[in-house]
């Protein structure tokens, strides 16, 4: 066995001189042929390049069309590439010539909304005649966030750590973080809230503004029924915007159908337009519009036109109203207007959330304060302080964030946006 052994150890060793000479010699064989692979990869490369770009080319003769789309703003950048080509000709056209091509779209904002086309893009990108809705989401996110995650000191931290993230990771959440820290810190200062404390704010707003105590008391009792009816009456306000918005949007694209008949045209807006009146009306001067006057233009003659909706545009267009039958259509038209009524409530009933979101944050921070006087000691009364605060605005922060993005899809862009168009990913270099 010891004479196997010390057999078998030579042929190892053998074996392993012989497979590290075949080694080098298959790295000295790739480097001698290095200059080649590099020329096949490129070729390779080149001809995969080509071949997807066959879908753009139209070869008419000896000669070879290719239509494709670059911004404005490098249209010169592109001739000077083609300039010392002779048999090179750029032909600059309008975005929408050839009605054939669909072309795409590229968000451009200002410093401040421009973040917030991350949302837009997790929905959709707009089609290129459409309007752009990041503005109205930087606004109405920002707005939201504020009234239900406000709290000064808090909105601050997070304007920090927003800045933190985007200065050395680069991420676009940063930049949102800035803008919404800043809206929870100007509603953190009317709620007179810094770091969950409800009272440090009362002497600022009694000596620099001479008033007897804070705007806006969260944790008052008196203030929930007012500040729920409030959110509501915000909600309210962003349904109306989103069907304003549908309305333009439709007529750009000549959609009368869904600009007039649709529950997020005309229609839907005249019947919850007079909803909304008549609930302030009877609220504020106790005046009713609840009247045959008034329900049968405003609010029965709306209905009746969101059911007959599919009908009216068959008739637009020339078809039959009713090519399967009138009794089965009816049957229908009915359940689904009685949804669109069930929807409108719901919808706006969605926005309950805001204000509850706001005693939800203020109720967290106090019982943050009630464990800080059950601990001993500065060192547990500041631990507790600090990671208590740091729980609300992870734990609170995300969940808002997330019911704050719900509320711009489903109750806002559901209503005027489809985000149906084709994203601009290529630039001039």
């Amino acid at each position: 066995p010891v004479s196997a052994q010390t057999t078998l150890k030579m042929e190892i060793e053998v074996a392993e001189a012989s497979l590290k000479e075949i080694e080098e010699d298959i790295q000295k064989i790739i480097e001698e042929a290095m200059s080649r692979l590099i020329e096949v990869k490129n070729e390779l490369l080149f001809l995969a390049k080509l071949y997807e770009a066959k879908k753009y080319v139209v070869g008419l003769g000896s000669k070879i069309n290719i239509n494709g789309f670059v911004e404005l703003d490098n249209v010169k950048k592109l001739e000077d590439i083609f300039k010392d080509m002779p048999e090179v000709e750029i032909e600059t056209r309008p975005p929408d010539y050839d009605k054939r091509l669909t072309p795409p779209t590229k968000l451009k904002n200002n410093w401040f909304t421009r973040p917030f086309g991350m949302f837009v893009e997790m929905y959709g990108v707009p089609s290129y005649q459409d309007m752009d809705p990041t503005p109205i989401v930087a606004i109405t996110y920002s707005l939201l966030f504020g009234i239900m995650f406000g709290d000064l000191g808090q909105g601050l931290l997070l304007i920090l750590l927003g800045f933190l993230l985007f200065k050395f990771k680069g991420m676009r959440l940063g930049e949102i973080g800035m803008r919404i820290g800043l809206a929870s810190a100007v509603f953190g200062f009317l709620y007179g809230s810094v770091f969950g404390n409800e009272e440090i704010l009362i002497p600022v707003f009694q000596n620099v503004f001479g008033l007897a105590d804070k705007p806006i008391h969260v944790m008052d009792s008196n203030f929930t029924m007012t500040l729920l009816i409030a959110t509501v009456g915000l909600g309210s306000i962003f349904i109306v915007t989103a069907m304003i918005l549908n309305i333009i949007t439709s007529l750009k694209r000549k959609h009368y159908a869904e600009t007039f008949f649709s529950h997020n045209g005309v229609a839907g807006l005249t019947f919850y337009g007079f909803v909304l009146v008549t609930i302030v009306l009877m609220f504020t001067s106790g005046y009713s519009l609840l009247r045959p006057l008034f329900i049968v233009p405003f609010a029965i003659l709306p209905i009746l036109v969101i059911m007959f909706k599919e009908p009216l545009e068959r008739l637009m267009h020339g078809h039959k109203m009713f090519p399967d039958g009138v009794g089965g259509f009816i049957t229908e038209a009915f359940f689904e207007a009685f949804e669109v009524v069930l929807s409108y409530i719901t919808n706006t009933m969605s926005f309950l959330r805001v204000g509850g979101f706001v005693l939800s944050h203020a109720g967290m921070m106090l019982v943050v304060f009630t464990l800080m006087e059950m601990m001993d000691g500065v060192v547990g009364v500041t631990l507790t302080f600090v990671l208590g605060n740091l729980f609300v605005m992870g734990l609170e922060g995300l969940i808002v964030g997330i019911q704050v993005l719900r509320l711009e899809f489903y109750e806002m862009f559901s209503r005027y946006f489809e985000g149906n168009g084709i994203p601009f990913k290529y630039n001039v270099n």
